[in-house]
C-alpha cells in the first residue's frame, strides 16, 4: 500500500472523469493490497480535495501537503473505514479526515487567527470576468464581508454545502455533529444572511 501515489495525477494520465468502479470495491481492492485500486481512489478524488484544501488553508502548498497527509491517514486507518456505519460512504470519510487534517493545523498555527484567514480564502474567489455587471460585483463583495461575519460554526457549514457540494448528511459526519444541527446551523447562517444582505 505504500506504493499508492499521493500527488497531483499527471498530464500523461490524466483523471477520467465517471471511468472509476464504486468507492467500496476500490476500499476493498486496497484493503487486499492492490495500489493500483488506492491510485483510482487519489486520481478520482484529487480535484475536490485539494480544492476544498486549499479554500480551508488558503494556499496551495499546504493544501498539498494535507492532501498528502490526509492519504497517509487513509492508508494507515483503512482496517476502520466500515461504509456501513458512515453517511455518505468514502467521499465523507476522506473529506472528514481532511478537515480534521485541516483543524489540526489551525490548532497548531493558532487556531482562531488561522481558521479566520483560512474560512476569508474560502469566500474569496477568482475575480470576475471585465465584463461582469458591477451591481453584481458589488453584491458578491457584500456577500462575501457578511459570510465572514458569521460565527465559525455556520461559516463551516455554509462552505461545505455550497462549495464542496456536499450532502448535509455528509457535512454532519464530516464536522462531527448530529444531523439536526448540521442543518440547525445552516438555517441559522441563511437567516443571518439574509438579514445581513438585507442593509
Amino acid at each position: 500500500m505504500s506504493s499508492v501515489p499521493l500527488t497531483k495525477p499527471s498530464p500523461t494520465n490524466p483523471v477520467a472523469e465517471g471511468n472509476h468502479p464504486p468507492d467500496a470495491l476500490l476500499v476493498d481492492r486496497l484493503r487486499l493490497g492492490e495500489a493500483g485500486a488506492g491510485e483510482s481512489l487519489v486520481r478520482k478524488y484529487y480535484q475536490p480535495l485539494v480544492r476544498y484544501l486549499q479554500r480551508l488553508v488558503g494556499n496551495e502548498q499546504l493544501a498539498e501537503e494535507m492532501h498528502q497527509q490526509t492519504w497517509l491517514s487513509v492508508l494507515e486507518h483503512l482496517d476502520r473505514f466500515d461504509a456501513r456505519n458512515v453517511a455518505g460512504g468514502f467521499k465523507a470519510w476522506l473529506f472528514r479526515i481532511a478537515t480534521n487534517k485541516a483543524n489540526d493545523h489551525w490548532r497548531s498555527a493558532g487556531r482562531e487567527r488561522a481558521a479566520k484567514h483560512g474560512l476569508k480564502q474560502i469566500t474569496d474567489e477568482t475575480l470576475p470576468a471585465a465584463d461582469f455587471r458591477m451591481e453584481g460585483s458589488e453584491q458578491e463583495q457584500k456577500l462575501k464581508r457578511a459570510i465572514d461575519q458569521l460565527p465559525e460554526a455556520q461559516k463551516q457549514v455554509l462552505m461545505l454545502r455550497y462549495y464542496s457540494n456536499l450532502k448535509f448528511i455528509e457535512i454532519a459526519e464530516m464536522v462531527g455533529c448530529p444531523l439536526n444541527t448540521a442543518l440547525g446551523r445552516m438555517h441559522k447562517a441563511m437567516l443571518k444572511l439574509k438579514e445581513l444582505m438585507a442593509e
